[in-house]
């Protein structure tokens, strides 16, 4: 959707800004105190959006809705096997950042 791409490019333009204000404030550059403004202004904007979109955001057939672990309707083996995966590829991950 070209309103995502507009958002994401617009979240990443902020980033940048913030990032370039912060190293303008510890090199002490005049600009430092705008551009960070700026940034963070920007940032506070974008995380605004998405909070917004995200109440309007249609479910996917993915998403599923709670377990039923209250009504005591059983667990199909699919869910189990793709959150065995999830947890698996975020143990891959974890280990390849802190190197265990």
């Amino acid at each position: 959707m070209l309103f995502d791409k507009i958002i994401n490019t617009l979240f990443s333009l902020g980033a940048a800004i913030v990032i370039f204000g912060a190293w303008a404030k510890i090199e002490s550059k005049e600009f430092a105190t705008t551009a960070l403004t700026i940034g963070l202004m920007t940032e506070t904007a974008i995380f605004c959006i998405y909070g917004i979109l995200e109440w309007r955001r249609q479910p996917s057939a993915k998403e599923s809705p709670a377990p039923p672990a209250v009504t005591g309707t059983p667990v199909h083996k699919e869910n189990v096997e793709e959150l065995t995966d999830s947890i698996r590829q975020t143990v891959q991950v974890l280990n390849r950042i802190f190197r265990a």
